[in-house]
């Protein structure tokens, strides 16, 4: 493991130094390296549609994302971009598909990159929609999603970790040479990865209740709950830090209870 990822980083060095800016590298994990200076067919369509929305052509942009997403290089679309179908749908006031094309992707994408991304984006368009208490719940759901997706980084810094320690004895239990410590794994081993701390401190910030009161201040006036807003973001707080796995349907509840 440790020799291919020296390798990936040699790799890495020599693709930065051959080719311009100019020049679109494509780098797939699997080993394969694509140089391409083309749009792929799929991504030509996408600014077809982005050309028909800006336009007020809301049902022809609809079509064409779908067509976009039937192509054959659909697979290298990201998930942002298919995120566009349900908005677009709901300004060709299609409300229940865009809703339902969101549920769709929501059951298609599970890890927890795309889950906190999904989330956020069903706040937004049931914001849109003016539904108001239902956003409020998914506002709370998408911080669950974000804690799930960071304490999930934080296990992959240790994991990493622990396997560079298995890799060579040197690395175990003392700091690396000229290398900041940021932690250590409950084996011991030292953490140097930056982003370690970095995960922890957002973690740290997500659950305070001022960063929550953030988050749903709008909706709450909108919902002309604003006079509750503390004690509803101390209710959140404190599910947030009390639980490492998360339910929906507490969240509801929590909302409701509200």
């Amino acid at each position: 493991m440790l020799r291919g990822l020296l390798m990936f980083k040699s790799v890495m060095k020599i693709i930065n130094k051959t080719f311009s800016k100019e020049e679109e590298v494509e780098v797939i994990f699997s080993g394969r390296l694509v140089v391409n200076n083309e749009i792929s067919p799929a991504r030509v369509i996408l600014k077809e549609a982005a050309a028909l929305k800006k336009a007020k052509q809301y049902n022809e942009a609809c079509e064409k994302l779908i067509l976009a997403f039937e192509s054959d290089d659909a697979h290298d679309l990201m998930l942002k971009e298919r995120l566009r179908l349900p908005m677009y749908l709901q300004l060709a006031k299609r409300s229940e598909e865009g809703w339902r094309s969101l549920c769709e992707i929501n059951e298609k994408f599970r890890d927890t990159v795309s889950q906190a991304e999904i989330s956020n984006q069903m706040r937004i368009f049931l914001q849109k929609e003016k539904k108001f208490k239902v956003a409020l719940v998914y506002t709370v759901w998408s911080m669950c999603k974000e804690l799930e997706r960071d304490k999930r980084n934080i296990r992959n810094c240790m994991q990493h970790a622990d396997m560079i320690a298995s890799t060579n004895s040197n690395h175990l239990h003392i700091p690396i040479k000229n290398r900041k410590s940021y932690g250590e794994t409950p084996k011991g081993n030292v953490i140097t990865d930056s982003a370690f701390q970095l995960f922890n401190d957002r973690i740290d910030s997500s659950v305070s209740i001022i960063f929550i009161s953030g988050r749903i201040i709008t909706l709450l006036k909108k919902l002309k709950k604003s006079e509750d807003l503390d004690m509803i973001s101390r209710s959140i707080s404190e599910y947030l830090k009390s639980n490492d796995d998360y339910n929906f349907s507490d969240v509801e509840e929590l909302i409701e209870s509200n």
